[in-house]
């Protein structure tokens, strides 16, 4: 293929619809190591350093509403996150297998705020991210991490409700405090090892061009700063020189990452999650229409009844007997809220990845395209702010717990009453 010289936006436009060939993949990445060493040399800058034909901008007020919308959101995440894991450890009563998961939850969603809202306000307001060591790295690995860790969990808190409602005995067996802390472990090192890959670079993979004499063409998937060519893909020029995002790959095991990403942490979680609320919901149908009729379940039904009657009360450690009808509500009420508030949040993430990847050029020039990053990202957020509510305060006990605590917090609590009064209540 014959490249031609070009000097407008139109010849520019016409060239990037070939970017899928790899002469003009390497003509851009040249153009841009060559426009970038002259822009530091001269103290110019060329039109061809970054990939700016058409690009919008996100407007100064829009800036200023997601400022203040991420504010709300890190204060009222921090705030709901570290006060479930303090009235969580504080009150003896809430000492449950469903709890340790909770606070788990809610340490993985206040670190994933503290590390994703500063990083994505410095993003939103900065094009060059702040020149400290491996600072895309570590956001990087951090993010990913408590995130993983964050949907690992919500994955293990299911199944465990999945078990003490549907299968109460096993449970028993299967589960005990020493368990549940070892299962809370196991999903931060299963966290950590894919959060480590993206972020640090595990693998690299390096290729000569023989067409470009001189450069060395580093394919690789690495979370850097990168400066985007004409082409739309990211390349590092080394010096700290862009935003942080994933430098440009077309090896085979980095082609299909967002897929796969989204494959691991969205599709198989939710699938698993509806099937287990079924199945759940399934259950509490049936206890429903056993307590509505008021049979005894030693006079028609065998084990399985017997089981199913204790469901509920193994469920609810040390609590009295709730009505059926109230309980099957309450419920599915929570199940669905919750179901619903993972999918909605963490669904336009996943979709924003892949529009960005594969439409690269395009999404540059797009106003809508351009606020999507942010606003995925806010939802994330959004999710783990809400997951305290959604968790621990929907429980009577836990609300008990809180009133009283947030008491003391305050010093208006009388000092003779204590903790041992929550544990009445259920």
């Amino acid at each position: 293929m014959k490249l031609q010289a070009f000097d407008g936006h139109s010849q520019l436009e016409d060239l990037q619809r070939f970017c899928d060939s790899e002469q003009v993949a390497e003509f851009a990445w040249v153009t841009l190591r060559v426009s970038h060493l002259l822009s530091c040399f001269n103290n110019v800058t060329v039109s061809l350093i970054e990939n700016t034909s058409g690009a919008a901008q996100i407007g100064v007020c829009a800036k200023h509403v997601l400022t203040v919308v991420f504010a709300i959101v890190f204060v009222v995440g921090l705030f709901g996150n570290l006060l479930t894991m303090a009235v969580v450890y504080c009150t003896p009563s809430l000492h449950s297998h469903t709890n340790y998961f909770l606070s788990n939850l809610a340490c993985s969603d206040f670190f994933l705020i503290v590390f994703g809202v500063p990083f994505d306000l410095i993003s939103l307001w900065q094009k060059k991210p702040p020149d400290l060591p491996a600072y895309c790295e570590v956001m990087s690995t951090s993010i990913s991490l408590f995130t993983y860790s964050s949907v690992l969990t919500i994955v293990v808190l299911t199944a465990e409700r999945f078990m003490a409602i549907c299968y109460p005995f096993t449970l028993r067996t299967l589960f005990n405090k020493r368990k549940v802390i070892n299962v809370i472990y196991l999903s931060w090192i299963i966290a950590f090892i894919p959060s480590l890959y993206i972020g640090l670079q595990v693998l690299k993979y390096s290729v000569k061009r023989d067409s470009a004499p001189g450069f060395e063409f580093t394919e690789c998937l690495k979370f850097k700063p990168v400066t985007p060519d004409f082409c739309g893909y990211n390349r590092d020029l080394g010096d700290g020189t862009g935003s942080c995002d994933f430098v440009a790959s077309k090896v085979i095991p980095f082609q299909y990452l967002f897929e796969v990403n989204m494959l691991l942490t969205f599709l198989l979680p939710v699938s698993f999650i509806i099937f287990c609320y079924m199945r759940i919901l399934n259950t509490l149908t049936e206890l429903s229409n056993i307590t509505a009729v008021h049979l005894p379940v030693t006079a028609k039904f065998s084990d399985t009844s017997q089981k199913d009657a204790a469901l509920l009360h193994v469920h609810m450690k040390d609590a009295a007997p709730l009505r059926s009808q109230q309980a099957h509500k309450v419920v599915i009420k929570m199940l669905v809220t919750v179901t619903v508030v993972f999918f909605v949040c963490y669904l336009p993430h996943h979709i924003e990845r892949l529009i960005v990847h594969y439409t690269r050029i395009e999404c540059d020039k797009w106003d809508v395209c351009l606020m999507l990053y942010p606003v995925t990202g806010l939802l994330q957020y959004f999710s783990a702010a809400l997951n305290p509510i959604l968790y621990s305060l929907m429980s009577t006990r836990f609300r008990n717990a809180f009133k009283y605590w947030l008491k003391r917090l305050c010093a208006t609590a009388p000092k003779h009453k204590n903790s041992n009064k929550l544990d009445s209540a259920h």
